[in-house]
């Protein structure tokens, strides 16, 4: 009789097992894409007079679309109740070496709760500004991308970060909070500042430090409207800086190499995008206001507006014109085309052709993270392909 009970036991085990496995499911994903990218005066490094010349070289940061893999898991708790995660790797295909400041998992690592009232993650991730970007750009973080303007607008992620989010009947509102925005740290060969390098994806501001709750803190809102034709969006981010994670150093602005030595020190944005669909055309565009408080106080508007349209069922055409405007006429216009064919669900080639039209003072590269010189006029072009899985 006790056999027959251990057995009705064991087998019971392995059914409710069973059932709480066909209940959940964990997939594994990832994008491949690179490409060759041939510069117009380009510059081995920031600050130099002039342009060394032309540059070709394979990819790295992004062409396309950032690679990455990663895995995602759901399981089914019932009454509506889901738990989900994340865990999501940037790495370089040109070299394979890991990106988002060297981690592991540096483009996400959560696990959350989607309930019948929103959705709550905790872990590394993705804030309410990457959100709305997307929603409201054609190019995405492309090579060729608002990256260029503002580097830290592909590496809007906070570590340390609870996060809320909820659409009902196409309305949306999300926030996050961090406690320490990025724990990670680049280093350098300077003595300057710890030896820590300026990085957007490794901005050295690890947080939670006693006695100061709003050092490295960083909050960010989303509030809008997300309909199947039109949308738009409201965005408020703010990161402060503090003590670096080396001893003795502070930390970084993520969008230029400027440094936030105390919690008081802030960035501050406010974002206003949107969207509209008209069949197999999108438009999309938007506003972003900066304000950097620090030793000296720092702004900058970005303004751009693109579109994309689907020409035949696997050919997608993009272009975008976005400018900067800066308190110290660090201004220019840009200028980007991107045409995409579409060999199968999962793999595409692209081209993409971009303009940077610098003025007096300004150096921004038509490639995110390459250099050229002040007042170039600076031409690029981008072969890629890409590969889904």
């Amino acid at each position: 009789m006790k056999q027959v009970l251990n057995a009705v036991v064991l087998a019971s085990a392995l059914l409710a097992s069973v059932h709480t496995y066909a209940q959940g499911s964990v997939t594994l994903y990832g994008i491949i894409d690179t490409g060759i990218d041939w510069e117009s005066q380009a510059a081995r490094a920031p600050g130099q007079k002039s342009a060394s010349g032309s540059a070709v070289r394979m990819t790295s940061l992004s062409g396309s679309l950032p690679s990455r893999w990663g895995l995602r898991g759901k399981e089914n708790l019932g009454a509506g109740l889901n738990v989900i995660f994340e865990l999501e790797s940037g790495f370089a295909p040109n070299s394979g070496a890991l990106q988002n400041g060297n981690r592991l998992f540096g483009r996400s690592a959560w696990v959350g709760l989607e309930t019948p009232y929103g959705t709550v993650r905790a872990g590394r991730q993705i804030n309410m500004t990457y959100i709305a970007l997307m929603k409201s750009t054609v190019l995405g973080p492309a090579l060729y991308s608002l990256a260029a303007l503002d580097p830290y607008l592909p590496n809007s992620r906070s570590d340390n970060t609870i996060s809320y989010f909820n659409d009902f009947h196409h309305f949306v509102i999300g926030a996050t909070y961090s406690t320490g925005r990025d724990a990670a740290s680049s280093q350098g060969s300077s003595t300057v500042n710890g030896g820590a390098a300026f990085n957007p994806g490794a901005t050295n501001c690890p947080g939670n430090v006693p006695g100061n709750s709003t050092a490295c803190r960083q909050i960010t809102a989303l509030a809008g409207y997300w309909g199947p034709e039109y949308g738009l969006q409201f965005v408020y981010d703010q990161l402060r800086g503090g003590p670096g994670l080396l001893p003795g150093s502070v930390s970084y602005d993520p969008s230029m190499p400027l440094l936030l030595s105390s919690a008081d020190q802030k960035t501050t944005r406010y974002m206003v995008s949107g969207y509209f669909q008209l069949g197999e055309l999108a438009l999309r565009g938007g506003v972003i206001h900066r304000m950097t408080t620090a030793a000296t106080d720092y702004q900058t508007n970005i303004f751009y507006g693109g579109a994309s349209y689907m020409l035949k069922p696997d050919i997608a055409l993009d272009a975008e014109v976005s400018r900067i405007a800066t308190t110290d006429h660090k201004n220019a216009n840009y200028y980007v085309m991107r045409a995409t064919y579409l060999l199968s669900k999962r793999t595409s080639v692209y081209t993409m052709l971009g303009f940077m039209q610098n003025s007096s003072r300004a150096s921004y590269s038509v490639g995110a993270g390459y250099s050229t010189v002040a007042n170039a006029k600076q031409v690029g072009v981008l072969l890629g392909i890409q590969q889904r899985f």
